[in-house]
């Protein structure tokens, strides 16, 4: 290898390195505590279904647990992919909205 090509993969490896250490990780995303959800039987696997549109199976009690939940949490609902806790309040709000 000459010199030129030596350089040229010493820059292409420093702009790897550096793209890697720049790039949002997981790790930054605080996830939702799944206390409140686990006191109600069948909640966190019908949270799991809403994500693909199927909302019958959420319950008025289910719905109540995931309003406890902190604003800007991310529910882990299958591995590799966090939802917004505000998409399933509002599917929630949407289900069964709020009696004033």
């Amino acid at each position: 290898m000459n010199m030129k090509q030596k350089k040229k993969v010493i820059f292409l490896l420093v702009a790897l390195i550096s793209a890697s250490m720049v790039r949002e990780t997981e790790a930054d995303a605080e996830y939702c505590p799944p206390k409140a959800l686990d006191n109600e039987d069948g909640c966190y696997d019908a949270l799991r279904i809403a994500t693909g549109g199927d909302i019958r199976w959420l319950s008025k009690e289910c719905c109540t647990a995931v309003r406890t939940l902190p604003d800007g949490c991310y529910l882990l609902a299958f591995p590799g992919k966090a939802y917004p806790i505000d998409f399933f309040t509002t599917i929630c709000d949407n289900k069964f909205p709020i009696e004033k």
